[in-house]
């Protein structure tokens, strides 16, 4: 928080900064939010895991490991194939991983609450600490003629501050410096030894550097600032050291070679992923010290600090960028201050904190990724919870910056950013966290199809694009005193949007980093409806299209999967007909009441006028509902089935209709886009949603007059007709990448255009189009208004009533294991061997052991039986033998509940030794029932051929490496 002794202010000349750079929110407070929410999760998941690994009996640990292989699950197959072997024999991997669990819970509970406190206490001493290395002493032992005392009381009145810092002195300091440190409630101000020596000759430049560090306590940086350093601090010593400490000894030490080698990309990863949030959260860390470090400067110099310090830096402009300027940008990044060109030209002009930057918009998308890993050990219930907190964090820090640029270059008259540049830098942070991390790729080097991760990109590319044109439209608009609310209030729909991508991304699309897993039949299959097409049949082209509509985003219905955020995409820009320009206004619109506290004298050019929306919309209503009239007649004739099953038309019926809805959503935000320049993405949602409203009141219309109709009746409700979670969300996605496609064709039309003309349009006069709209008569106006919240009013309505339908009739979701690919490809030597041998180690030996232990007591009680001259001999030996007979059924059923071997030819030994241990147990009752030569003879039998197979299984897994022969 200090001042450098070349950049401190003096007292000549005043600057200020052409605009307030305070009218939005900075955003770096939400940036030290989620460096503190990343610290918090990540020590909440990494101390269970090494309490865990420093206090668990290696034995268990190992046979704990060994349950999965045991239950047939590959470690080196992605995810989704791992999880349908993990499904197909859950009882008993339930049943093993609970005999071998260790629970430390409440160790690791007892080492996080230390953490904490070890982190309150540095919190607490940190300024303690600073105080005494120093040396510092009480103020008024340097100020001997009290002139300091009364200009120090000025400044802080001149701060408004509520409370006074305490002042002290550093006499072994010569800079002519100052810092802030300290608690919130006890905030202190450290003044070096030379700065007090010199305040006399240097008046202004006392002020300066003090008005700067009252600036800190004002805008309340010391708390949050510290506690990030406090946590940050102790969470390296107490928990990434000891973690990574672990990881190493479980990537190189622990276990054998093959072990290590066989779990080494995912430990290797886990071990990645602890260094990229070290340098995320140090690099975030020092960025947002820097740029508060600016906000102080131009706090200070609008009380009335001199700027004269920064004169001589003023033939030295910032960098601009280039190749040559990287290694001093690259040093630059290990400073907590800017560089003093930078904070001499922000004075003037801070374009610095508007401006948008790869870096930070990278860490934050990193630094996110890398929470959700930490995350992961949240119930599964909580899913939107983490949905809502990650894309409030991610989207939040981009939305605000997007917010404060487009601010910015409205009001200096540049170009406004498109957006989607934030959301590629935003995107490219995920990707990099996912590829790096274990999360996508699991136990594999890279995943299968990181092609996959594109989709969380192309979602944030989405929102940031509509977060720019939102943001232009409603600072061109607003009339508050602050435009603040309205940020905060447009933010909240790309939040819940990304939220609702991220939700199916962790429930249902992650998968595909893997590849395609699922199957058309079993996709039919967890419908659940009769008559439709049994897999393995020959399906249609119609049915695959089926299948993969209901695997995409928008398919998950319920309340909490916050599939209805995506309506609001198009909902907000309707809105827009409702608070366009009033009659009698000026051709630049009415200035809005925040402009002239933020920079009087300015204007912002006027909107694009949204009357065309609804039109647009309407006409692709039109088409839609012609394509639904084709569409459904072409089903109403087509062979969809069995005659007199329901099934097929049922859900022919409902995506069909959903189909249709979204390409005519598509083809109208298309269409709007490419003839639309100011906001294009927004006036293409808005026309869409008008468009799938218009569909979904057709398609409804279109089946309920054919419903009665033909040999397949069926009865139908709104939700059942049409899907509003598939036509509406799913085609408001489908929409905006549309509208980016029809973009870019406008672009392409605009530029052959341009170039057979003799002189070229210049491109202003392309922007300025839309502004120059003429403006709707009154009349018009009104049924524009009209027809906006009609159609928001529809929206809302039905999307409501689909929430409340879906979540009442409890569509969570279709069983996963029913709709992946089932086939799983065959395990290498290597790890079958390994698998033989935790099916042995982890209970199948001791099942073994256990039915010849059964077999030695029923031989022993046979022979009894078989020996005794006495009635009363033969009774014992009976008695012997009923216990045998319990002995043997309760080892059969022991091994009977235990995991399939995982071979083929081994797993017919298996059922081979239980089918013989059966019919043992059956002849042992009869013999013990009914006592005769003949049960005798035949137990005999089953009893040598029961032993047999013990004896052959033994053999053939000691021949197989699974246990070393006696």
């Amino acid at each position: 928080m200090a001042i450098p002794e070349d950049t401190a202010p003096g007292a000549a000349g005043r600057l200020s900064a052409p605009l307030d750079e305070r009218v939005l929110v900075a955003g770096t407070t939400l940036r030290f939010v989620l460096l503190l929410a990343l610290l918090a999760a990540a020590g909440a998941s990494m101390i269970p895991r090494t309490v865990w690994h420093l206090l668990a009996s290696s034995e268990k640990a190992d046979l704990l490991a060994a349950c999965s292989l045991a239950a047939g699950i590959d470690p080196g197959v992605p995810a989704d194939t791992s999880f349908v072997q993990s499904r197909q024999q859950p009882t008993a991997l339930e049943e093993c991983t609970a005999r071998f669990a260790q629970d430390f819970t409440g160790v690791a509970l007892g080492v996080g609450a230390v953490a904490l406190a070890a982190a309150l206490a540095v919190h607490w001493l940190l300024p303690v600490w600073r105080t005494r290395r120093t040396k510092v002493v009480p103020l008024d032992v340097m100020d001997v003629h009290g002139g300091l005392r009364p200009l120090l009381d000025e400044l802080v009145i001149v701060a408004g501050l509520d409370r006074a810092p305490r002042f002290v002195v550093d006499p072994a300091s010569r800079g002519t410096g100052a810092v802030a440190f300290g608690r919130p409630r006890r905030p202190v101000i450290r003044l070096d030894g030379g700065l007090v020596v010199t305040a006399d000759t240097e008046r202004a430049r006392f002020r300066a550097v003090v008005l700067h560090e009252l600036a800190h306590l004002h805008n309340k940086d010391i708390g949050i600032t510290y506690a990030t350093v406090a946590l940050w601090r102790v969470f390296l010593v107490l928990v990434l050291l000891p973690w990574a400490a672990v990881g190493v000894d479980i990537l190189l030490v622990r276990g054998t070679a093959d072990i290590r080698g066989m779990y080494a990309p995912f430990n290797t990863h886990a071990q990645v992923l602890g260094g990229l949030l070290v340098l995320a959260v140090h690099l975030s860390r020092l960025e947002i010290v820097r740029h508060r470090e600016i906000y102080a400067d131009l706090m200070a110099a609008r009380w009335g600090a001199g700027a004269e310090a920064w004169e001589k830096d003023a033939a030295r402009p910032p960098s601009e960028g280039g190749w040559r300027e990287l290694p001093a940008r690259i040093a630059a990044l290990r400073h907590t201050h800017p560089s003093p060109a930078l904070r001499r030209a922000s004075l003037a002009d801070p374009k610095a904190l508007f401006a948008l930057k790869a870096l930070p918009l990278l860490l934050a998308g990193l630094a996110a990724d890398i929470l959700v890993w930490h995350l992961g050990a949240l119930p599964y219930g909580l899913l939107w919870l983490n949905a809502v907190l990650v894309a409030g964090l991610v989207v939040g820090i981009g939305g605000i910056a997007l917010w404060r640029a487009v601010l910015y270059a409205l009001l200096t008259g540049r170009p406004v950013p498109s957006g989607w540049s934030v959301g590629l830098w935003l995107g490219l942070g995920v990707v990099v966290g996912e590829l790096t991390g274990p999360r996508a790729a699991m136990n594999q080097w890279l995943p299968a199809h990181p092609e996959a991760l594109l989709l969380l990109v192309a979602a944030l590319v989405l929102v940031m694009t509509w977060t720019a044109q939102n943001a232009a439209w409603w600072l061109r608009t607003g009339r508050g005193r602050t435009p603040g609310p309205v940020m905060l209030a447009g933010l909240v729909v790309p939040v819940l949007s990304y939220a609702s991508v991220l939700h199916w991304w962790w429930f249902l699309g992650e998968v595909l980093t893997g590849g395609w897993p699922f199957t058309t039949s079993g996709v039919l299959a967890s419908y659940d409806l009769p008559g439709l097409p049994p897999p393995p049949s020959d399906i249609g082209p119609l049915w695959h299209a089926v299948a993969v509509l209901g695997l995409l985003p928008g398919t998950l219905s319920t309340a909490g999967s916050l599939w209805w955020a995506a309506v609001l995409l198009w909902v907000l820009p309707l809105l827009a007909p409702v608070v366009a320009s009033r009659p009698g206004r000026g051709p630049d619109g009415e200035r809005p009441r925040w402009l002239a506290h933020t920079r009087p004298g300015s204007t912002t050019p006027a909107p694009y006028g949204p009357g065309r929306l609804p039109a647009a919309g309407l006409a692709g209503g039109v088409v839609c509902a012609a394509g639904l009239a084709v569409a459904l007649a072409r089903l109403r004739v087509a062979d969809l089935g069995a005659a007199g099953t329901t099934g097929p038309l049922r859900l022919a019926q409902m995506m069909v209709p959903a189909l249709v809805i979204c390409a005519a959503m598509a083809l109208t935000a298309f269409v709007v886009a490419a003839l639309t320049d100011s906001g294009w993405l927004t006036a293409g949602l808005g026309a869409a949603g008008v468009t799938g409203l218009l569909g979904v009141g057709a398609a409804y219309a279109l089946l309920r007059a054919g419903a009665g109709t033909g040999p397949d009746t069926v009865s139908w409700s709104l939700s059942q007709d049409v899907h509003v979670p598939y036509a509406m969300a799913l085609g408001t996605l489908v929409a905006g990448l549309a509208a980016f496609a029809g973009r870019g064709v406008g672009l392409l039309g605009r530029r052959v255009r341009a170039g057979r003309r003799a002189v070229p349009e210049p491109r202003s006069a392309v922007r300025s189009a839309p502004v120059e709209e003429r403006p709707l008569r009154p009349v018009w106006r009104r049924a524009v208004q009209a027809a906006a919240i009609g159609a928001v009013t529809a929206g809302i309505g039905a999307t409501a009533l689909s929430v409340d339908v879906s979540a009442a009739r409890g569509q969570a979701s279709r069983p996963a294991t029913v709709m992946l690919d089932r086939s799983t490809p065959a395990p290498s030597a290597a790890v079958s061997l390994l698998q033989h041998q935790a099916w042995a180690a982890a209970g199948g030996l001791e099942r073994i052991q256990e039915l010849r232990a059964a077999e030695r007591a029923y031989s022993a009680a046979f022979i009894a039986g078989g020996k005794s001259t006495t009635n009363t001999g033969f009774l014992r030996a009976m008695d012997r033998v009923k216990r045998s007979c319990a002995e043997i059924d309760r080892a059969t059923g022991r091994a009977t509940t235990y995991f399939t071997v995982p071979s083929t030819a081994g797993q017919r030994m298996w059922a081979r030794l239980l089918t013989r241990h059966r019919a043992m147990a059956d002849t042992c009752r009869a013999l013990h029932t009914r006592p005769s030569t003949r049960t005798a003879g035949a137990a005999g039998t089953a009893r040598q051929n029961a032993i047999d197979s013990v004896d052959a299984m033994f053999y053939w897994l000691a021949e197989k490496g699974a246990i070393r022969p006696k």
